[in-house]
């Protein structure tokens, strides 16, 4: 009984960070991610298998949350579309080259690089 309400708080509580992690990436255009990351490794840290999952799952979620939100600031007009086509092909081969190299990375480098991503993007958002 015990570990059926501990992962209806479980699910609860990864239904709470999506939702708040899509207001943020609706908001803010990015962040959510780093949410859906901090969520998954505090409460699914038992059920995946590798650490690496935490990011390869939040990939997944971030997906269709980024295009609801590009899809709502283009019937907004808020769209701008002059530097697209230059920043999204270099960044689409950037995640796949990403995507090929997730499993030759071991899991604390990548925590590393994410965490170090966070705060210099921090930082430049505080100092700029």
């Amino acid at each position: 009984m015990e570990i059926i309400k501990s992962q209806r708080r479980g699910a609860l509580y990864l239904a709470v960070a999506g939702f708040i992690a899509g207001v943020v990436n609706g908001l803010l255009g990015a962040g959510g991610g780093i949410l859906i990351i901090s969520a998954l490794s505090r409460i699914m840290k038992d059920e995946l298998p590798e650490k690496k999952d935490v990011f390869v799952n939040s990939l997944c979620v971030m997906l269709p949350i980024s295009a609801l939100s590009c899809f709502l600031y283009a019937l907004r007009g808020d769209l701008s579309t002059e530097g697209f086509g230059i920043f999204a092909l270099p960044a689409i081969a950037g995640g796949i080259v990403g995507g090929l190299l997730i499993d030759k990375i071991r899991s604390g480098a990548l925590k590393r690089l994410f965490a170090a991503l966070v705060i210099i993007s921090g930082v430049l958002l505080i100092t700029k």
